[in-house]
């Protein structure tokens, strides 16, 4: 999966609709027109397949060709059904959609919103193990301090970058693994910005924070500034040196004021 070419959203729209329509002349101009764009952009993304061995120089699919858009569509599919039972609203998700197909690596998409996907056992713990018994070979009872960041899933051009919603939160959050339960435990903090509409300072709290947890969305009772995650409903990888890193996407809302942020989703990260 690494091998294969990350297109854009739209992109993989183009990829669709070639499929659908007969192969003729003039097939490029009505790709453009079926998807609302010029001739120029469709034009340059198919030639882009042809030296990547997906499409011929008549723009058939190769056999290449074929697996990469049933991928393509996989992970479409998939993606779409975790928003919807991530509760992200109507008018949300296709950028939501758009955001984590373009700027999220394929097998960590893949591992994050399909909790029975089946990974290599020596890079990935499933879902299903991340329970008290497999802690219990991990971690002793108690209490540990971690490092956490939260961070975008648009496009940066530069790599990953921080999301607003990482100053929402104290930047080192505590993992309590007792008899009662694993969770991760969140410390919430003002968020500060700038308002668009006047420019003045603006600090606004958390006040919603959504996960999905085994096919069921949960949203967190937000008690004394305090933010809960069970830890099964986390993914984690684990590196050749043993260090585990847990990860799991979250979706939040703010408010400043009588105002309300727009709901964002991002990409919670912490180290064991």
């Amino acid at each position: 999966m690494k091998d294969l070419l990350h297109p854009s959203l739209l992109q993989i729209n183009y990829l669709m609709t070639l499929e659908k329509i007969e192969k003729k002349r003039g097939c490029v101009g009505t790709v453009a027109d079926i998807c609302g764009v010029s001739h120029g952009p469709v034009s340059r993304f198919f030639k882009e397949c042809v030296n990547y061995g997906y499409l011929t120089e008549q723009y058939t699919f190769t056999e290449a060709g074929i697996r990469a858009l049933r991928m393509y569509e996989r992970i479409l599919q998939s993606t779409q059904s975790y928003l919807t039972r991530l509760g992200v609203s109507e008018g949300s998700r296709q950028e939501s959609l758009r955001q984590l197909i373009e700027n999220v690596d394929y097998e960590l998409l893949l591992s994050i919103t399909r909790s029975d996907t089946q990974v290599k056992k020596d890079t990935t713990i499933s879902q299903e193990s991340s329970t008290p018994n497999f802690l219990e070979k991990v971690l002793e009872k108690g209490n540990y301090e971690v490092g956490i960041a939260l961070h975008q899933v648009n496009r940066t051009g530069g790599g990953p970058r921080l999301s607003m919603a990482h100053q929402g939160f104290e930047h080192i959050a505590v993992i309590r693994n007792n008899n009662r339960g694993s969770w991760l435990e969140l410390t919430i903090c003002p968020v500060h910005g700038i308002s668009r509409i006047d420019g003045k300072d603006m600090t606004g709290w958390l006040s919603s924070l959504k996960y999905e947890n085994h096919g069921q969305l949960c949203e967190v009772d937000l008690r004394a500034n305090k933010v809960r995650i069970p830890l099964s409903a986390c993914r984690f990888t684990r590196s050749s040196h043993g260090n585990i890193k847990g990860m799991i996407m979250i979706t939040v809302t703010c408010t400043a004021g009588k105002a309300h942020m727009p709901e964002s989703t991002a990409l919670l990260t912490f180290w064991m």
